[in-house]
């Protein structure tokens, strides 16, 4: 009977040692940083390049500029910081539900930034998403454009 007592002691200790170390993190948020998973706000154009949907949302929503530029960290979209538009940021991560949600959220999609975009674009969907986005006599030509990630 000692001996079950002992194993049963065993096996619940695990459970009770990681019960405790979550109450106890749990109770660290009231007065601080929450210590398991921080808060770290993102820009318009992070969130877009990282397929966050309602983010972008709320962020246009709350008045951010679908139009402007904003600061990417260094390995959020690329292994350096850069400072893209959000329709540059999906475009990049090659999301082309996010292109359609930014038009319709009020990005800016005329002539020159289309073919942009359009040059910019390395697969296959997202340039058909594009296709279907562009502006009457839009010129699909490249002559020199580059992707604002491929320059060093």
């Amino acid at each position: 009977m000692e001996m079950s007592r002992v194993a049963t002691t065993a096996l619940a200790l695990p459970g009770c040692v990681a019960a405790l170390a979550s109450a106890v993190a749990l109770a660290i948020t009231i007065v601080d940083e929450p210590p398991m998973w921080p808060h770290e706000p993102v820009n318009l154009a992070e969130a877009a390049g990282v397929h966050d949907e309602s983010e972008v949302v709320r962020l246009i929503e709350g008045g951010e500029n679908p139009n402007a530029r904003y600061p990417v960290r260094a390995g959020l979209i690329f292994g350096r910081a850069m400072s893209l538009t959000p329709l540059e940021a999906a475009v990049a991560n090659e999301d082309p539900d996010m292109v359609v949600r930014l038009v319709a959220k009020g990005a800016a999609m005329d002539g020159p930034i289309w073919a942009h975009l359009r040059c910019a674009a390395e697969g296959d969907t997202i340039r058909a998403a594009l296709e279907q986005l562009r502006p009457p006599g839009a010129s699909p030509g490249c002559d020199g454009a580059s992707a604002p990630w491929k320059a060093e």
